[in-house]
């Protein structure tokens, strides 16, 4: 459409209606930040929850494939193929590691027999913590024990958090060798609650 003098309407947005819009979209990003962060942040504690638990799993299924002793444990030393034989067990360790155990409950001297898995919790996130005991060993039968050889009496609980999170995960495992997954925030007696197998003393909410 032409206006009177032969020249096409100008389209387009004036500069109020852009400061405008830049406005609002500065409102909406400031509002949403914190709420992605918060989910990050949840999310990051998930993920750290099920890298521990499929840790123990793959632990016990390991023992019973092998029908011989596998070692879940914590560690603060690097993991890794060459040191998986010299890693020391640590209550609360930053790391954690899979190895295969001889009769003794001694490591396997051949690092390549001896190594199953292994991974550094600060590659989740540099400030993800897990409180939890420093071993448990499977046996070819799929029951848990200490790096001893003494059964399992009680839940071994590994609690996994972040600092500044509003979420922390606990996972557990019985001495029948089960291994699970709760949340202290969960109603007590729904599925995912740790409450009443759990006590939150054991696994306190954030």
């Amino acid at each position: 459409m032409l206006m009177q003098d032969g020249r096409r309407p100008q389209c387009g947005a004036t500069l109020l209606e852009l400061m405008v819009t830049v406005t609002i979209v500065g409102v909406l990003m400031a509002a949403g930040i914190p709420s992605l962060r918060d989910w990050l942040m949840r999310n990051s504690v998930t993920a750290g929850a099920e890298v521990i638990q499929n840790g123990l799993r793959q632990a016990e299924a390991e023992a019973i494939r092998r029908n011989a002793r596998v070692e879940f444990l914590l560690t603060n030393d690097k993991p890794s193929v060459a040191s998986i034989s010299s890693l020391s067990a640590a209550t609360n360790g930053a790391n954690w590691a899979v190895r295969v155990l001889d009769s003794t409950y001694s490591p396997l001297a051949d690092t390549k027999l001896a190594y199953v898995n292994a991974q550094s919790m600060s590659e989740i996130a540099p400030d993800i913590s897990i409180s939890g005991p420093a071993s448990v060993v499977f046996s070819g039968t799929g029951r848990g024990s200490n790096n001893r050889g003494v059964a399992l009496t009680e839940y071994q609980i590994y609690r996994i958090s972040r600092t500044g999170a509003d979420r922390a995960l606990c996972v557990f495992v019985t001495p029948g060798g089960a291994v699970k997954m709760c949340d202290p925030s969960a109603k007590a007696g729904t599925p995912a609650a740790c409450a009443p197998l759990v006590p939150l003393d054991s696994c306190p909410k954030p």
